[in-house]
């Protein structure tokens, strides 16, 4: 069967995070049954055109270099500030996308659509599909039902595209519940989480590094602040660590200046974003990886950390709840409360040998659970289902 993956998000080049989970899910579907053709925003210096392993890529062009930058870099919500030509843009980013697919689907035969994001490849595939029977599935990961939430008209559109989808696949059961709020009646849906890479995969630990990982955008929706909050507070009780930060945002000088504030500067390493296959060494010099941020749709980099041996601790909101068993795989923290988040950091540290027994049932949980070999297991019988 052939399969149009839709998405404003795949990686660029070796190593690029973005969208890197449907690349990791793509490789493990069964060559000798699905032939995946991707299609996606250009950006300046990539082809039009590329096969990466198993997959065929094809990239629409919607400005000049310079102005193609609405994808790959979570600038898509900052289009609506730009005024008219902020719209403008997005008229052709969207026209554009739409063009395009409905050439691959003649060109290509494609049997199936699987969109990744409601926004903008959903809304595009629902335009590109009109008139035809294809079967339209849509993978929802979060980022896009926030900002449907946001926008006015942001329910009507929703209910347009999921009237036409044959069945949507929310990454957790939080945003299941999300979507059907949004719709306003019952959908066909399947929870189905997207996969952790294998490259994070490491030996059980011995010991608990004193130092904790972060990485994410620099936005206020991850809530990095509290992080550095609570470890503030763990440093003037006498307990010191170090904190990785890996990503870049607008956050990034309001939260150097509030780790002065907290007197944990030096303590603080801001690596800036890194590519995906950087992450694995990163993480070896962490022993426990925090997730802060309220409203996440899953929480992959907990997962990840996971595989590489960390102990973890999330927000009890959203997405997390999917990935921790609290006080069995990780612990949940109250949401936006640096003081809960202090102690959860202080009791992994105070009771290493528990620690380490958590971190690894969460290895486990991580290994049998998130991995991409089963999740295209699941994807692929899901197409067969429908193709039925």
């Amino acid at each position: 069967m052939r399969v149009l993956y839709p998405t404003h998000n795949y990686p660029r080049f070796t190593g690029d995070p973005s969208g890197a989970f449907i690349e990791e899910l793509l490789r493990a579907l069964p060559e000798d049954e699905i032939e995946p053709h991707v299609l996606c925003p250009h950006a300046s210096g990539l082809s039009l055109t590329e096969i990466r392993g198993n997959v065929k890529i094809h990239r629409f062009r919607y400005a000049t270099d310079k102005d193609e930058t609405l994808a790959y870099e979570g600038k898509m919500l900052a289009v609506f500030k730009r005024g008219v030509k902020g719209l403008r843009l997005l008229a052709s980013f969207l026209n554009a996308f739409v063009r395009e697919m409905r050439v691959i689907i003649e060109e290509k035969k494609i049997d199936l659509i699987h969109a990744h994001w409601l926004l903008p490849a959903g809304v595009a595939a629902r335009a590109a599909l009109s008139g035809s029977h294809l079967p339209f599935l849509l993978s929802v990961h979060g980022t896009d039902v926030r900002l449907l939430e946001k926008l006015p008209f942001g329910n009507s559109l929703a209910r347009r595209v999921l009237k036409r989808v044959q069945l949507t696949l929310p990454v957790s059961s939080y945003l299941d519940d999300k979507l059907a709020k949004l719709s306003g009646r019952l959908l066909p849906r399947t929870v189905l989480s997207m996969p952790a890479s294998g490259i994070f995969l490491a030996p059980p630990r011995k010991r608990l590094i004193p130092s904790v990982a972060a990485v994410g955008n620099l936005t206020h929706q991850k809530r990095f602040d509290l992080l550095i909050k609570a470890l503030g507070i763990l440093h003037r009780n006498g307990y010191h660590f170090e904190l990785i930060l890996v990503g870049e945002g607008p956050a990034r000088n309001t939260l150097g200046k509030l780790a002065e504030k907290e007197g944990i500067a030096d303590k603080v390493e801001f690596l800036g974003k890194l590519p995906h296959y950087r992450l694995p060494e990163v993480l070896k010099r962490a022993g426990v990886m925090v997730l802060p941020s309220v409203g996440e749709g899953f929480g992959l980099v907990l997962v990840e950390a996971q595989l590489a041996g960390l102990a973890v601790v999330g927000t009890d909101a959203g997405g997390q709840r999917e990935i921790i068993q609290h006080q069995k795989t990780g612990i949940l923290t109250k949401p936006d409360d640096p003081a809960a988040l202090a102690q959860a950091i202080k009791e992994l540290y105070s009771n290493k040998e528990k620690t380490l027994k958590m971190a690894f049932k969460g290895q486990q949980s991580a290994k049998d659970r998130f991995l991409a070999v089963p999740t295209a297991i699941r994807l692929t019988d899901i197409y067969r289902r429908i193709l039925k």
